[in-house]
């Protein structure tokens, strides 16, 4: 993630389960309530980053919990997601993803976080995985 002097940061390291998500909407919250983000910017920002935890809770574990850490930052000019966890690889091309047809039941959410970001990225490096999420503000402060 790029450097801003002037950027605020916010973590959260859990085992992922039921209120995983619970957690990520908390911390996405203290965040927002720090600095002023226009709406727009943080709907888009909060849905990215629940499609991306969600995939980890569902996916990175193959049914078992996984060690997942979230980092927040609020920079002047862009607002930035980091998940590591160590749960087994993604099996992802965000090159290739596209929404899935209407009467599909799953497999939106990658759609969906590439939507709503500026940048999203996917990096395995030895036993763990990255995800990277960047949406630029609408209002730079």
């Amino acid at each position: 993630m790029a450097t801003d002097p002037g950027a605020r940061a916010w973590a959260l390291t859990t085992v992922t389960g039921a209120d995983t998500l619970t957690g990520v909407h908390a911390l996405i919250e203290e965040m927002m309530s720090a600095g002023r983000v226009e709406d727009a910017d943080r709907f888009q920002f909060e849905i990215a980053v629940a499609e991306i935890a969600a995939n980890i809770v569902e996916h990175a574990g193959d049914g078992d919990p996984v060690t997942m850490r979230l980092e927040l930052r609020l920079c002047s000019d862009r607002i930035e997601a980091c998940f590591h966890d160590d749960g087994r690889p993604a099996r992802v091309d965000l090159e290739t993803v596209r929404m899935p047809g209407d009467m599909a039941e799953r497999g939106r959410g990658l759609a969906i976080a590439l939507a709503a970001l500026d940048e999203l990225s996917y990096r395995r490096r030895d036993a763990t995985n990255r995800w990277i999420l960047v949406r630029q503000r609408s209002d730079p402060a």
